[in-house]
């Protein structure tokens, strides 16, 4: 198991040295709570896990009563995050629980509009490209969220609880203590542990992502992908055709030769372009690459 943290403002000002140094692989970080609050050391504390080479994730803590509330809150959550998309290596989660009893003050909300709020945060959370999780605890999960589909991923918060009794065919992290004492924070800290390898998982899902959008957007057959990705620069070639997918397409190109048209749209090496001129299909490979990027 891959052992973690999470933090928020409450936690004061943090040494993330010392908390690298204290065998914490990951960060939990919270970034908002509600529909329009910051935390405020969340920039902070970004940047400081970054930093040090701590691996980085992200919650906000809901207070929504109704499914319009949810849609306002991972909105601006997300706004929040943007500016670090790239250097979010693990979830990104919504936060479900009641700890301070305001959702039971004002109403609670059906255990149908729950659902529907985790339902909507977590499919916002994917299109903007990050892995989502519903967090909450065991009797949230077994109570108010036991209609939560399958396919949505739970951090689930239980402690004083034996490993054995985790389901981590359920659950992919695990809140095992709010209790912890870890270097380089001056008070107690929730620590958690990952069933998985989510930068890895990330990496390759996103990955997977790229590939399928080169392969609609050029028509490259699955043959002429693996090719690429069997370069000794594979991953770099398909980021740099992915990423050129996503600028603006030319318009009427002077240089009759498609190589060197698809070679500086691309910014591709000399050797790159040598490299795909040798398959045998090479051809029909840049002629696809340069169709998708004119118009």
């Amino acid at each position: 198991m891959i052992k973690g943290i999470d933090i928020s403002e409450l936690n004061g000002i943090i040494d993330f040295k010392k908390v690298k140094e204290d065998d914490i692989d990951f960060v939990m970080i919270r970034a908002s709570y509600g529909r329009f609050k910051e935390d405020k050391a969340f920039k902070r504390n970004i940047e400081g896990a970054l930093k040090v080479g701590l691996k980085v994730g992200i919650y906000y803590y809901s207070y929504a009563l109704t499914e319009e509330q949810g849609k306002e809150e991972v909105n601006f959550m997300l706004k929040t995050i943007a500016p670090y998309k790239d250097k979010i290596t693990y979830p990104v989660c919504i936060d479900m629980e009641d700890s301070d009893k305001y959702k039971e003050k004002n109403g609670f909300p059906a255990n149908e509009t729950l659902v529907a709020i985790c339902k909507y945060a977590t499919e916002q959370i994917a299109t903007s490209g990050y892995y989502p999780l519903v967090y909450a605890s065991a009797s949230w999960f077994n109570e108010k969220l036991s209609n939560l589909p399958k396919t949505i991923g739970k951090w689930i918060a239980w402690w004083n609880v034996k490993e054995d009794k985790i389901d981590k065919t359920k659950y992919m992290l695990w809140q095992y203590s709010s209790e912890g004492k870890v270097a380089g924070i001056g008070t107690k800290v929730d620590l958690n542990y990952s069933f998985q390898e989510f930068d890895k998982l990330i990496s390759y899902l996103n990955n997977i992502k790229k590939i399928q959008e080169i392969k609609l957007k050029t028509g490259l057959e699955d043959i002429s992908i693996q090719f690429m990705s069997c370069y000794k620069h594979g991953q770099d070639l398909i980021n740099k055709i992915y990423l050129g997918l996503q600028k603006i397409k030319l318009r009427n190109p002077k240089e009759n030769n498609i190589h060197k048209i698809v070679q500086k749209y691309f910014g591709l090496e000399d050797k790159t372009i040598v490299y795909l001129e040798n398959y045998c299909y090479a051809e029909s490979l840049f002629l696809k690459l340069y169709r998708a990027i004119c118009e």
